[in-house]
């Protein structure tokens, strides 16, 4: 691990990048693209989880096991996402942060909303709605990650080549952990990050919620799954 001296960012003006690249600099753009698709996978996600229940023995040790696991996965991508955020919040996108989680991985907010959805799934105590959280996330998240490199390419040119040929896109390499000493941050937005993160515990505890209904019979179950 590699302790940095500097500890403050500066902004600077984006450069002139282009119409095509440009476009993806649209953050409206950008949203009315990803936001249809997300609330597809949503609807999706809860059908599934309203209509399934666990094939797995009532009382048995591999629901419990499950929603262990899952909780865990759970808070570790919150807290993964919180993490990811004192770094980035304030300065996506002008500054090219390359210190904290951005050392280790280029999509640390990615790599960790991928832990904490499986996490959500696992607490349905069935392996079927971690499997469409994994199909999610493997289907869409790469098209996410790629637009965010062509912006991040067009506005940083061979400072961010030189990154990416040292840091992976999505799997975590230790070995090029680095951290300042201090760091400044924009608590304006880190503050409302800090909020969004809490959705991952209170889903893990909906979903689960819904699994006990299930079990009690109290919501029907129109197939089940181990």
């Amino acid at each position: 691990m590699r302790t940095l001296e500097t500890t403050n960012i500066p902004f600077q003006a984006l450069p002139d990048i282009g119409h095509v690249a440009s476009e993806y600099l649209t953050v409206g753009e950008f949203e009315r693209r990803r936001r249809p698709l997300t609330i597809v996978f949503g609807l999706f996600a809860m059908t599934t989880l309203l209509a399934t229940g666990s094939a797995w023995p009532l009382h048995g040790v591999m629901r419990e096991l499950f929603f262990f696991i899952g909780i865990c996965m759970a808070a570790i991508g919150m807290l993964g996402r919180t993490w990811s955020n004192l770094f980035i919040s304030g300065y996506k996108t002008r500054v090219l942060v390359q210190s904290g989680p951005y050392s280790i991985c280029r999509n640390p907010l990615y790599f960790f909303s991928a832990i904490g959805m499986i996490g959500i799934g696992l607490c349905s105590e069935t392996i079927l709605l971690p499997l469409v959280m994994l199909l999610f996330f493997s289907l869409y998240y790469p098209w996410i990650i790629s637009c965010e490199e062509v912006r991040l390419s067009a506005a940083h040119n061979e400072e961010y080549q030189e990154y990416c040929r040292r840091v992976p896109a999505f799997w975590p390499k230790l070995s090029t952990y680095e951290e300042p000493q201090s760091y400044t941050m924009v608590p304006r937005v880190m503050r409302k990050n800090i909020v969004d993160t809490f959705w991952f515990v209170a889903l893990a505890a909906i979903v689960h919620i819904v699994a006990d209904l299930h079990e009690t019979h109290a919501l029907p179950e129109f197939f089940t799954f181990w």
